[in-house]
C-alpha cells in the first residue's frame, strides 16, 4: 500500500478538536461529532475561507489541478 504523507493541519494532533473533518485533507479527525449535511451556501464560504475540503460534511470543495 502506498504511503500518504502527513497532513500539515494541526487538527490531526490537537486533543481537543471542534470540527469532524480536516479542512485540507478531508481525513476524519473528530468521529465523535456527527456529520451534517450542507448547502451550498455553506460550501462556498468554506471555498473563501481557502477549505480544499468541508469541516461539516467532507465533501471536496475544490478541483484537482
Amino acid at each position: 500500500m502506498a504511503r500518504r504523507e502527513r497532513c500539515w493541519n494541526d487538527n490531526h494532533g490537537r486533543a481537543i478538536v471542534t470540527v469532524r473533518f480536516c479542512p485540507n485533507c478531508g481525513e476524519i479527525v473528530n468521529a465523535k461529532i456527527p456529520a451534517q449535511t450542507c448547502s451550498e451556501e455553506n460550501h462556498a464560504k468554506r471555498r473563501r475561507a481557502r477549505n480544499s475540503y468541508c469541516l461539516d460534511c467532507g465533501e471536496r470543495l475544490i478541483k484537482e489541478r
